[in-house]
């Protein structure tokens, strides 16, 4: 293109200059040829076209973020659609990840993703799965995180909700801090008459154990069709042997340091109280409250019994009866009874005494 340029200005004329026009011609002509062949971007530094960005395009875009420890109004180093993730440990699998939506953290060694299933595995690789609006992990640990609307369901069914779960796969466990609440519920599995409402949750999947920490309320159906509710401090739940263990807390002043049972037609206080929520046809006792034992009529239409007290009461499920044992004292009107064994049968109001040893009429 410029060898005829090149003779040009080789080419020598009069007195050795070029003609004016000629010269005026070529720096025209290379001037343009130089514009024509420089992109606009060489003369554009990196950090200028970065500034132009607004870094509020690069964020993650969705609702507000819940997890916590998430760096704020900065960008993430990598961004991935359809995540899926596997957390192992010599080979075993402890959990997978699936999320619409994941944000890697490079320096933070943090990973935040949205609209979650997880995959729990136990020892023998049964799967519970939970679900929520977000999740986080760090790469240089095994824990993972779930906020938001989460669900958790077992392997036989049974359905735990709450605001936030944390999984520790080093222990196989599940938990709840006492600061959120979460509910639980039976209804689809071997559990189908047991649910709770309580704070705070841990959830041991070797012995499949279930604590939970504060506020508990625990409903089950009796075999008499009534529906039961227990308020304690405290409970232990072993579901492979369907067995719920409630107690109170021992900072709780003393008057106030009781197990509450409540029933259409009665109200039953403890210091501890056993609930056997299996099949009543192969138990004979389904539920046992111990230790200060006062048992409360509701019903207005009731004869019988007004209220009792002993050291120990069990409520045997197949006669619809309740057993007084360990000096147990049965009040109604100003009438006392005791004795070492009273039964209180509930659907006939009688109040059968073994071993009576005193009895007191009123005027």
């Amino acid at each position: 293109m410029f060898d005829w340029v090149t003779r040009l200005f080789a080419r020598p004329l009069p007195q050795g200059r070029l003609h004016p026009w000629i010269l005026g011609g070529v720096v025209a002509l290379i001037l343009v040829q130089i514009v024509a062949l420089s992109p606009s971007s060489v003369d554009e530094r990196p950090e200028t076209v970065s500034s132009s960005v607004d870094p509020e395009f690069l964020l993650p875009r969705g609702e507000k973020t819940l997890a916590s420890g998430i760096p704020s109004g900065k960008v993430p180093d990598y961004s991935v659609d359809q995540f899926n993730y596997v957390s192992t440990q010599d080979g075993v699998k402890q959990w997978k990840l699936v999320a619409q939506q994941a944000f890697l953290y490079n320096h933070e060694k943090l990973v935040h993703a949205r609209n979650v299933k997880a995959y729990l595995y136990d020892a023998n690789e049964k799967v519970t799965l939970v679900t929520g609006l977000e999740a986080k992990y760090f790469m240089n640990q095994r824990d993972l995180e779930i906020f938001g609307d989460v669900t958790t369901t077992f392997p036989d069914g049974f359905v735990l909700k709450s605001p936030f779960l944390r999984h520790r796969p080093q222990e196989r466990k599940i938990e709840i801090p006492p600061q959120f609440p979460v509910n639980g519920d039976g209804s689809q599995s071997q559990d189908q008459k047991l649910a709770f409402d309580s704070y705070g949750l841990e959830f041991t999947m070797a012995n499949s154990r279930i604590t939970l920490s504060r506020a508990v309320q625990v409903r089950t159906s009796s075999p008499t069709s009534e529906t039961t509710a227990i308020e304690s401090d405290r409970c232990v739940i072993y579901r492979d042997r369907q067995l719920a263990e409630f107690t109170m807390s021992p900072s709780r002043p003393l008057d106030t340091r009781f197990v509450r049972i409540v029933q259409p037609t009665l109200l039953t206080r403890s210091r501890r109280t056993d609930l056997n929520y299996g099949n009543s046809a192969k138990m004979l006792n389904y539920m046992v409250a111990s230790e200060d034992v006062l048992i409360r009529e509701l019903s207005k239409t009731a004869q019988g019994l007004k209220y009792a007290t002993g050291g120990k009461a069990l409520f045997d499920a197949k006669r619809n009866v309740i057993v007084l044992t360990e000096y147990p004292q049965v009040y109604q009107d100003s009438d006392t009874v005791t004795g070492e064994v009273i039964t209180l049968h509930r659907d006939k109001d009688i109040v059968e005494v073994e071993h009576s040893n005193a009895y007191s009429q009123g005027q």
